[in-house]
């Protein structure tokens, strides 16, 4: 196999992609696999990343009305898998 279909392969099946929190289908679980506080163009939130039903990793970025209950300490039990969450 050519090397850059075999690169092309790799990125597809590791890459997280993100996706608009509109996007997710109301009632369908995501597991919270990541949970990081970032800086955007509207200020601090945060950055999920999700595990869907068939598997991907997907990335959302949390309305400041959500981020703003999440707490370091919180992000910090997601992160160390001593607690699991779905975003539902």
């Amino acid at each position: 196999m050519e090397f850059a279909t075999r690169f092309e392969e790799a990125t597809a099946t590791t890459a997280n992609t993100s996706i608009s929190i509109n996007s997710l289908i109301m009632n369908r679980p995501y597991a919270i696999v990541h949970a990081k506080r970032v800086n955007t163009m509207y200020g601090p939130t945060v950055l999920l990343s999700l595990r869907d039903s068939d598997e991907k990793l997907v990335q959302i970025v949390l309305p400041k009305r959500h981020a703003n209950v999440m707490t370091d300490e919180d992000m910090e039990k997601i992160n160390s898998r001593s607690i699991y969450l779905n975003l539902v």
